[in-house]
Parts: structure tokens; sequence; C-alpha cells
């Protein structure tokens, strides 16, 4: 790590102490936004956010009589996630059931997300980007960011009876053909939305300032937590990254920038980022997307290849991979954003190394369950076989010389 990198994450890291100071010393004046489940489970305080960060579909002046947390497990590794049934008084502004995202209580976890300010960017996603999608996101009533915290408050999906949502379980299982065909459908939409846009008119929607790779201050972030994850990675799960594989992640770290400036150069278009199987949703007959921490520019075949690898099981991708990445190509061209054939796959090749990284930063710093822990594993699997399928060290090799 260099001098000036050094500096610059330690002065994120400051950063993040002081809000998180600042945050605790305004709890005792209720300054501050409140965190804590139960705290937030209350009527009045529930009232409270929703009219400090209500978006323009719901009225301001919300009033609740009472408040009921619904038993539905909701995982998630890095937020506490509630669904409430709630009784207003007067005139109904808000359904009788919401869902709630809120910040882990975990110390550790709301210093991560800090440092890599997800909340911030789903918080902005929701009410500045996610209404211009052609594609269904849950509608959101209320968001706000402030200090180390924010607050989520959206449609309770579970009461839809159009709506299915996945679990780990179909992650492990996978998607069916007709479901991996709905969601690459869903890409080409997206990505075709705002490709080709002037750097600037993206600026507009989504500031590099959220971008994990591109941003001054969290690409420095991502590169340092993809290198130093990787030894805590291979000593909590021995066995599964192979020592060539362990070498080119290390060889690739080498040369970030000059794979950045491949990765993200070209037309590129808006991307969910954490694109697999658990974050979209049936809707009717078309695909919904959930959580977005990590949405960013970039080009459209990196939610593709991550979709892919992180929710098909290995032995069933590599038979059907090349198939369903043209299909996404043709959805492209249907849409009005056409994309080179081979191109197209070369860059797939390329960015298996981004799904391989994501999976080696969150087992090697991630605090997991035994249910998400064993996902993890699978999904690692799963990157490790992509790498290796479609030789990613040779493509490396290759644009290096």
């Amino acid at each position: 790590m260099s001098q000036w990198e050094t500096l610059k994450l330690g002065r994120v890291a400051a950063g993040v102490g002081v809000s998180l100071l600042v945050d605790a010393l305004g709890d005792l004046s209720g300054r501050s936004l409140p965190f804590r489940a139960a705290d937030v489970a209350q009527p009045e305080i529930l009232a409270g956010l929703i009219s400090r960060g209500a978006l323009t579909q719901v009225t301001p002046t919300v009033s609740i009589k009472e408040v009921k947390r619904q038993e539905i497990p909701s995982v998630s590794s890095n937020c506490h996630n509630l669904v409430l049934t709630i009784e207003q008084q007067g005139e109904s502004a808000l359904p009788d059931s919401l869902f709630v995202k809120l910040p882990m209580e975990s110390l550790a976890t709301r210093v991560f997300m800090n440092v890599i300010r997800s909340w911030r960017l789903e918080s902005h996603f929701f009410r500045h980007v996610a209404s211009g999608l052609p594609l269904r996101t849950p509608i959101t009533y209320a968001t706000a960011w402030q200090g180390s915290r924010f607050f989520l408050v959206q449609e309770n999906l579970h009461e839809d009876p159009g709506v299915h949502l996945f679990t780990n379980p179909d992650m492990m299982a996978g998607p069916s053909e007709q479901q991996v065909l709905a969601c690459l459908d869903t890409f080409a939409r997206l990505h075709a939305c705002h490709c080709g846009m002037e750097r600037s008119d993206q600026e507009q929607i989504l500031p590099l300032d959220y971008h994990p790779f591109l941003s001054p201050v969290l690409g420095a972030v991502s590169r340092n937590l993809n290198r130093l994850a990787l030894r805590p990675c291979m000593i909590k799960r021995p066995g599964y990254i192979p020592e060539d594989i362990a070498r080119s992640y290390r060889r690739t770290l080498r040369h970030w920038d000059a794979l950045l400036q491949h990765w993200f150069s070209g037309p590129l278009s808006l991307l969910h980022g954490d694109s697999h199987l658990g974050n979209f949703f049936v809707t009717g007959e078309e695909m919904g997307m959930l959580d977005w921490q990590a949405a960013h520019w970039g080009k459209g075949v990196r939610d593709v290849q991550y979709f892919l690898i992180d929710s098909v099981p290995a032995q069933i991708l590599a038979v059907q991979e090349r198939q369903w990445v043209d299909y996404y190509i043709e959805r492209r061209a249907h849409y009005g954003a056409a994309v080179d054939t081979e191109q197209t796959w070369q860059d797939y090749r390329s960015f298996t190394f981004h799904t391989l990284m994501t999976i080696v930063v969150s087992i090697g710093f991630g605090a997991l369950s035994r249910e998400q822990d064993t996902l993890m594993a699978e999904i690692l699997s799963r990157a490790v076989a992509a790498v290796q399928r479609v030789d990613y060290p040779g493509w490396l090799d290759e644009f290096l010389s």
C-alpha cells in the first residue's frame, strides 16, 4: 500500500469514527437518527422518521397509533430488517404493513458499511434514481441518511400476492431456465436505459462519489479490502482457492489501475452491482430488483456474469453459459443498445474476477450466520469454478501482454 493510500484510508477511518461518536452523543439529546429496532418500532418514532424522510408517494403528516412487529425472517448480513404492521389515526397515508431497513446494531458492521458508504448510496438511490428505471423496485415511502445512520421505509412485498421473493435455499438450488431468461431480459432493459449517456449526465443521476472502484476515496478502500481479504478467506475456507487462482488474484491487484481503465471504459450503463438471484423478485410476468447498495456505472455484462455465477450451480452453468450470455446480447439489441458479441464475451471472462473478489471479501471480513456461511461457501466454489472454466488467468495474460 502506498503512503498516499495509507493516508486516505486513515482519513476515511477517522471520519467514520467521528461520525459514530457524534451520533452516540446525539442520542443523548435526541438529534441522531434512531437505529435500534426496539426504538423504531414505537409509533411516535416511526411516524417521525417517515415524516422526516418522506418521498412524494406519501404525505409527510403521518399519524401512527400502534406498531406490531411481524415474525417474518428477513436475512441480511449488514442491515436489521423489520416487517411492521401499523394502525394509523385518521385517513390512512400508508399501507397497513411496512418493510423497514435499519443499520445493524453491531459496531463492526456499522464501521464497515460506513467505510464503503453502502447505506448512504442506497438511501440516495431510492430517493433520486429508482423512479426512473424501467423495472419495478420496492415502493419507498421514506428514507434519509445522517451521520453514520440511515433508514428505509418501503412496501412490504410479502403482502403482494403477485410477488415471489427468493431465499437462500433458492440460491442453493438455482433458478429455472425461465427465471434465468427473465432476469437476463431485465438486465438488458436496465442496461439499455442510460447506455451511452454523457458522463456529466450520469453524474447528475448517480454521482461518482458513490462508485466502489472509481471514487477517489472508495477506490482506495476497495483495492485494499480486496488485497487484505484473500489470506483470511483462504484460512477460513482452506482448499477452496487453488494456488494458481490465488496467484492470478494477487497479480490482478498488482495491475489494478490498468484493469480499472479497461473495465470502466466505453459506453457505461447503470448497474445493480450485487445482482444475484436473492436480489430479484418475481412481479407478474417480469422481474423486479431490490437491495441497491452497490449500484454504479459500468459495463452491463458485469451484472450478467455476477448473476449467473452466483446464482446457478456450476455444473448447470457450464452447459448453458455461452448460450445465456448470447441471449442477453440479443435482448440488448432488442432494447436499442446493441453490444458486440465477441467483446461482450471477453468482458464476461474478465469480470469473473469481480465475482471472485466480492465473495473473498465477504468471507474474509464477514461475520456470518451458519445459514449464510453455508451459502457463501457454495458461492465461493462457484466463483472459483467460473474463473477456471472461462480461463480468467489466460485472459489476464492476454490483456497484460
